[in-house]
Protein backbone atom coordinates (compact mmCIF):
# COMPACT_ATOMS: atom_id res chain seq x y z
CA UNK A 1 0.00 0.00 0.00
CA UNK A 2 0.70 3.18 -0.75
CA UNK A 3 2.19 5.85 2.31
CA UNK A 4 0.56 8.58 0.63
CA UNK A 5 -2.67 9.28 -1.22
CA UNK A 6 -4.50 12.53 -2.00
CA UNK A 7 -7.30 11.03 -4.33
CA UNK A 8 -10.04 9.88 -1.59
CA UNK A 9 -13.56 10.59 -1.95
CA UNK A 10 -16.31 10.31 0.53
CA UNK A 11 -20.45 9.27 0.45
CA UNK A 12 -21.20 13.26 -0.08
CA UNK A 13 -20.22 12.17 -3.78
CA UNK A 14 -23.25 9.84 -4.28
CA UNK A 15 -21.03 6.96 -5.15
CA UNK A 16 -18.92 5.58 -2.72
CA UNK A 17 -19.51 4.04 1.14
CA UNK A 18 -18.47 4.17 4.06
CA UNK A 19 -18.11 7.23 6.91
CA UNK A 20 -14.94 9.60 6.54
CA UNK A 21 -13.42 8.04 9.62
CA UNK A 22 -13.83 4.27 8.38
CA UNK A 23 -11.57 6.07 5.46
CA UNK A 24 -9.03 7.24 8.26
CA UNK A 25 -8.97 4.03 10.25
CA UNK A 26 -8.64 2.03 7.15
CA UNK A 27 -5.98 4.18 5.77
CA UNK A 28 -4.15 3.82 8.93
CA UNK A 29 -4.37 0.03 9.12
CA UNK A 30 -3.28 -0.05 5.09
CA UNK A 31 0.08 1.80 6.17
CA UNK A 32 -1.02 5.16 4.77
CA UNK A 33 1.20 8.17 6.54
CA UNK A 34 -0.48 10.79 4.60
CA UNK A 35 -4.05 11.16 3.63
CA UNK A 36 -5.63 13.36 1.38
CA UNK A 37 -9.38 14.11 1.00
CA UNK A 38 -10.47 15.33 -2.64
CA UNK A 39 -14.28 14.94 -2.88
CA UNK A 40 -15.51 15.93 -5.93
CA UNK A 41 -16.24 19.35 -5.72
CA UNK A 42 -19.91 20.63 -5.78
CA UNK A 43 -20.82 23.05 -8.56
CA UNK A 44 -24.12 25.95 -8.89
CA UNK A 45 -26.10 22.59 -10.03
CA UNK A 46 -26.69 19.27 -8.10
CA UNK A 47 -26.31 15.82 -9.59
CA UNK A 48 -27.11 13.30 -7.56
CA UNK A 49 -24.65 10.14 -7.57
CA UNK A 50 -21.87 12.34 -9.51
CA UNK A 51 -20.89 15.20 -6.47
CA UNK A 52 -21.80 16.35 -3.19
CA UNK A 53 -24.30 19.08 -3.52
CA UNK A 54 -23.07 22.81 -2.24
CA UNK A 55 -25.30 22.14 1.04
CA UNK A 56 -22.75 19.47 2.17
CA UNK A 57 -19.41 21.53 1.45
CA UNK A 58 -19.26 22.97 5.34
CA UNK A 59 -20.35 19.50 6.73
CA UNK A 60 -17.49 18.06 4.36
CA UNK A 61 -14.87 20.41 5.63
CA UNK A 62 -15.50 20.33 9.90
CA UNK A 63 -15.74 16.43 9.28
CA UNK A 64 -12.52 15.96 7.71
CA UNK A 65 -11.07 19.15 9.88
CA UNK A 66 -12.12 17.31 13.07
CA UNK A 67 -10.42 13.97 12.01
CA UNK A 68 -7.41 15.84 11.01
CA UNK A 69 -6.97 16.73 14.94
CA UNK A 70 -8.31 13.45 16.26
CA UNK A 71 -5.86 11.66 14.45
CA UNK A 72 -2.63 13.84 14.10
CA UNK A 73 -0.79 11.39 16.59
CA UNK A 74 -1.46 8.73 13.49
CA UNK A 75 -1.94 10.04 10.36
CA UNK A 76 -1.15 13.55 8.73
CA UNK A 77 -4.56 14.44 6.99
CA UNK A 78 -4.94 16.93 4.34
CA UNK A 79 -8.43 18.82 2.80
CA UNK A 80 -9.01 18.85 -1.07
CA UNK A 81 -11.03 18.34 -3.65
CA UNK A 82 -11.63 16.94 -6.94
CA UNK A 83 -12.53 19.58 -9.62
CA UNK A 84 -12.86 20.01 -13.12
CA UNK A 85 -12.07 22.79 -15.46
CA UNK A 86 -15.44 24.74 -16.53
CA UNK A 87 -14.94 28.34 -17.71
CA UNK A 88 -18.46 29.47 -16.24
CA UNK A 89 -18.08 27.98 -12.91
CA UNK A 90 -14.55 30.08 -12.69
CA UNK A 91 -16.13 31.98 -9.43
CA UNK A 92 -17.09 28.74 -7.59
CA UNK A 93 -13.07 26.96 -8.89
CA UNK A 94 -11.85 30.52 -7.25
CA UNK A 95 -12.66 30.16 -3.87
CA UNK A 96 -11.88 26.39 -3.74
CA UNK A 97 -8.26 27.22 -4.75
CA UNK A 98 -8.29 29.55 -2.14
CA UNK A 99 -9.98 27.72 0.68
CA UNK A 100 -8.66 24.24 0.15
CA UNK A 101 -5.42 23.08 0.46
CA UNK A 102 -4.78 21.10 -2.56
CA UNK A 103 -7.04 20.81 -5.81
CA UNK A 104 -6.61 17.86 -8.44
CA UNK A 105 -8.23 18.32 -11.43
CA UNK A 106 -10.78 15.21 -13.12
CA UNK A 107 -11.92 16.35 -16.28
CA UNK A 108 -14.94 14.39 -16.28
CA UNK A 109 -17.44 16.39 -18.53
CA UNK A 110 -16.09 18.07 -22.06
CA UNK A 111 -18.31 21.59 -20.46
CA UNK A 112 -20.48 22.11 -17.82
CA UNK A 113 -23.61 19.66 -17.57
CA UNK A 114 -22.27 18.41 -21.45
CA UNK A 115 -20.99 15.27 -22.84
CA UNK A 116 -19.11 12.98 -20.40
CA UNK A 117 -15.24 12.36 -20.89
CA UNK A 118 -16.24 8.88 -20.44
CA UNK A 119 -18.44 8.87 -23.44
CA UNK A 120 -15.50 10.46 -26.42
CA UNK A 121 -15.36 8.31 -29.09
CA UNK A 122 -14.35 11.36 -31.83
CA UNK A 123 -10.94 12.71 -31.66
CA UNK A 124 -12.51 16.23 -31.61
CA UNK A 125 -13.40 15.14 -28.20
CA UNK A 126 -9.89 14.29 -27.42
CA UNK A 127 -8.76 17.47 -28.43
CA UNK A 128 -11.57 19.83 -26.63
CA UNK A 129 -10.63 17.30 -23.51
CA UNK A 130 -7.21 18.06 -23.90
CA UNK A 131 -8.06 21.90 -24.25
CA UNK A 132 -9.38 21.98 -20.96
CA UNK A 133 -6.67 20.48 -19.20
CA UNK A 134 -4.47 22.86 -20.52
CA UNK A 135 -6.62 25.94 -19.36
CA UNK A 136 -6.34 24.61 -16.05
CA UNK A 137 -2.76 24.01 -15.80
CA UNK A 138 -2.31 27.47 -17.42
CA UNK A 139 -4.36 28.82 -15.09
CA UNK A 140 -2.91 27.19 -11.79
CA UNK A 141 -6.56 25.80 -11.14
CA UNK A 142 -4.94 21.84 -10.22
CA UNK A 143 -1.83 19.89 -8.57
CA UNK A 144 -2.35 16.75 -9.98
CA UNK A 145 -3.80 16.04 -13.33
CA UNK A 146 -5.64 12.84 -11.66
CA UNK A 147 -6.40 10.09 -14.63
CA UNK A 148 -5.15 12.03 -17.59
CA UNK A 149 -6.38 9.17 -19.94
CA UNK A 150 -10.11 8.78 -18.68
CA UNK A 151 -11.13 10.23 -22.07
CA UNK A 152 -9.85 6.27 -23.39
CA UNK A 153 -13.09 4.77 -21.43
CA UNK A 154 -14.97 5.01 -24.50
CA UNK A 155 -12.42 5.57 -26.95
CA UNK A 156 -12.55 2.47 -29.83
CA UNK A 157 -8.71 2.58 -31.04
CA UNK A 158 -5.45 4.16 -29.89
CA UNK A 159 -4.82 6.02 -33.11
CA UNK A 160 -2.55 9.20 -33.87
CA UNK A 161 -5.06 11.51 -31.99
CA UNK A 162 -4.27 9.22 -28.93
CA UNK A 163 -0.50 9.47 -29.21
CA UNK A 164 -0.80 13.40 -30.32
CA UNK A 165 -2.97 13.96 -26.78
CA UNK A 166 -0.63 12.10 -24.57
CA UNK A 167 2.36 14.25 -25.83
CA UNK A 168 0.18 17.50 -25.00
CA UNK A 169 -0.59 16.51 -21.58
CA UNK A 170 2.92 15.62 -21.22
CA UNK A 171 4.31 18.79 -22.81
CA UNK A 172 1.44 20.27 -20.39
CA UNK A 173 2.87 18.24 -17.29
CA UNK A 174 6.69 19.24 -17.47
CA UNK A 175 5.90 23.31 -18.38
CA UNK A 176 3.68 23.66 -15.07
CA UNK A 177 5.42 20.80 -13.42
CA UNK A 178 2.47 19.17 -12.68
CA UNK A 179 2.25 15.60 -11.79
CA UNK A 180 -0.16 13.26 -13.77
CA UNK A 181 -1.30 9.90 -11.49
CA UNK A 182 -1.51 6.77 -12.58
CA UNK A 183 -4.98 6.15 -11.33
CA UNK A 184 -6.10 2.94 -9.31
CA UNK A 185 -10.14 3.64 -9.80
CA UNK A 186 -12.71 2.47 -11.44
CA UNK A 187 -10.78 1.88 -14.67
CA UNK A 188 -8.71 -1.13 -13.24
CA UNK A 189 -11.63 -2.27 -11.03
CA UNK A 190 -13.95 -2.99 -14.02
CA UNK A 191 -10.90 -5.14 -15.31
CA UNK A 192 -10.08 -5.27 -19.24
CA UNK A 193 -12.73 -4.69 -22.04
CA UNK A 194 -11.82 -5.08 -25.56
CA UNK A 195 -11.64 -2.20 -27.55
CA UNK A 196 -11.25 -2.12 -31.93
CA UNK A 197 -7.30 -2.45 -31.56
CA UNK A 198 -7.30 -5.58 -28.32
CA UNK A 199 -7.95 -6.12 -25.01
CA UNK A 200 -6.64 -3.73 -22.20
CA UNK A 201 -8.14 -1.48 -19.40
CA UNK A 202 -10.55 2.01 -20.34
CA UNK A 203 -7.69 3.72 -18.11
CA UNK A 204 -5.13 3.39 -17.66
CA UNK A 205 -3.85 2.95 -20.79
CA UNK A 206 -0.22 2.16 -21.42
CA UNK A 207 0.74 4.81 -24.81
CA UNK A 208 0.37 7.55 -22.31
CA UNK A 209 2.77 6.17 -19.98
CA UNK A 210 5.17 5.68 -23.04
CA UNK A 211 4.89 9.48 -23.72
CA UNK A 212 5.17 10.27 -19.77
CA UNK A 213 8.17 8.31 -19.28
CA UNK A 214 10.06 9.29 -22.17
CA UNK A 215 9.24 12.99 -21.37
CA UNK A 216 10.20 12.32 -17.95
CA UNK A 217 7.14 13.50 -16.33
CA UNK A 218 6.13 13.45 -12.65
CA UNK A 219 3.90 10.38 -11.79
CA UNK A 220 2.45 9.90 -8.58
CA UNK A 221 -0.14 6.55 -7.77
CA UNK A 222 -3.91 7.73 -6.56
CA UNK A 223 -5.85 5.22 -5.46
CA UNK A 224 -9.35 7.20 -6.39
CA UNK A 225 -10.64 5.43 -3.23
CA UNK A 226 -14.26 5.21 -3.16
CA UNK A 227 -15.01 2.72 -0.23
CA UNK A 228 -12.72 2.16 2.58
CA UNK A 229 -11.52 -1.36 2.35
CA UNK A 230 -9.56 0.03 -0.83
CA UNK A 231 -6.92 0.76 1.37
CA UNK A 232 -6.59 -2.51 2.69
CA UNK A 233 -5.79 -4.71 -1.07
CA UNK A 234 -2.97 -4.02 -3.50
CA UNK A 235 -4.53 -5.53 -6.06
CA UNK A 236 -5.38 -2.54 -8.31
CA UNK A 237 -2.37 -0.86 -7.58
CA UNK A 238 -0.22 -4.15 -9.00
CA UNK A 239 -3.01 -3.74 -11.86
CA UNK A 240 -1.67 -0.28 -12.43
CA UNK A 241 1.75 -1.44 -12.29
CA UNK A 242 1.31 -4.00 -14.83
CA UNK A 243 0.29 -1.59 -17.55
CA UNK A 244 3.11 0.35 -17.06
CA UNK A 245 5.54 -2.60 -16.75
CA UNK A 246 8.73 -2.38 -17.97
CA UNK A 247 8.87 1.43 -18.57
CA UNK A 248 11.12 4.02 -16.89
CA UNK A 249 8.16 6.18 -15.34
CA UNK A 250 9.41 8.74 -13.17
CA UNK A 251 7.06 7.07 -9.79
CA UNK A 252 7.05 9.84 -6.77
CA UNK A 253 6.02 8.28 -3.51
CA UNK A 254 7.53 10.71 -1.50
CA UNK A 255 6.20 13.71 -3.44
CA UNK A 256 5.39 17.18 -1.31
CA UNK A 257 2.17 18.30 -2.67
CA UNK A 258 1.16 20.54 -0.44
CA UNK A 259 3.90 22.54 -0.22
CA UNK A 260 3.75 22.31 -4.28
CA UNK A 261 0.29 23.45 -4.13
CA UNK A 262 1.01 26.48 -1.57
CA UNK A 263 3.35 27.88 -4.47
CA UNK A 264 0.91 26.73 -7.42
CA UNK A 265 -1.66 29.38 -5.55
CA UNK A 266 -0.47 31.95 -6.10
CA UNK A 267 -0.04 31.34 -9.71
CA UNK A 268 -3.61 31.07 -9.98
CA UNK A 269 -6.04 33.42 -12.13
Amino acid sequence: MLERNFHTHTARCGHAAGSDEQYVENAIRGGVKILGFSDHAPYHREDPGERMNLSELNGYVQSITALKQKYADQIEIHLGLEVECYKDQWDLLAQYRKDFEYLILGQHELCFQGESSYDIRTPAGLNTYTDLIGYACEHGLCDIIAHPDVCMWSYPVIDDTVQAIAERIAALSLHYDIPVELNAGSGVRVGKRMYQDGLRYPYPVRIFFETFAKKHCKVLIGLDVHDPSLFLTDLYINRCLEVIEGLDVNLLYDYDLIAEAKKRKALFY
